[in-house]
């Protein structure tokens, strides 16, 4: 176990930095993942205190860049940033657009994209590309090609337009536009 920065978060001056916080402010923990299957997370760095802000690698060097990758782009898309000192719990991303429209939703996932919708947890944010995010270029042009397919020969209907929104507006989309006739 090796922690970094301990007294660093506990100073006055970073009570008055807020936006301005950096990782360096913050204290982190070094762990090896004895249990990791892939090389490239057997290495982790995580910001103690703040659930789910974690970097993995092939070696400490490498994770801890993930880390500041991670903590910068939370920093970029998020108005309030936790204080050092601060426990953050771990957040969901919100299903109510999703659920909103369930029944599509079981439809096309068993239809489009041929799995069980009850098997997994989609939420607002989740996008199509999401299921095949570790494929190359070409195999992700293949699928999506092949998905926008199944919606046109399904549903009657182009999604090119909308298929890299979330799927509860992709949902909405084909929902608005599918004739009276066609499932759900």
């Amino acid at each position: 176990m090796i922690l970094k920065n301990l007294i660093i978060p506990l100073t006055l001056a970073n009570k008055r930095k807020q936006n301005s916080l950096k990782i360096s402010d913050y204290p982190v923990f070094y762990y090896k993942n004895k249990n990791a299957q892939q090389e490239n997370i057997k290495f982790g760095v995580r910001i103690l205190f703040w659930t789910g802000m974690v970097g993995h690698g092939k070696n400490f060097k490498e994770a801890f860049v993930k880390l500041c990758e991670n903590f910068d782009l939370y920093k970029k898309n998020n108005e309030y940033v936790p204080k050092p000192w601060e426990k953050k719990e771990l957040e969901f991303a919100s299903a109510k657009k999703i659920l909103e429209n369930e029944n599509f939703a079981v439809e096309f996932f068993d239809k489009i994209l041929g799995t069980d919708f009850y098997k997994g947890f989609y939420s607002d944010e989740t996008y199509l590309e999401h299921f095949y995010c570790d494929v190359d270029a070409d195999k992700k042009k293949r699928i999506k090609k092949g998905i926008i397919d199944k919606v046109k020969s399904y549903y009657n209907i182009d999604i090119s337009d909308v298929y890299d929104f979330a799927l509860p507006d992709v949902f909405q989309f084909i929902i608005d536009k599918k004739p009276p006739n066609i499932s759900s």
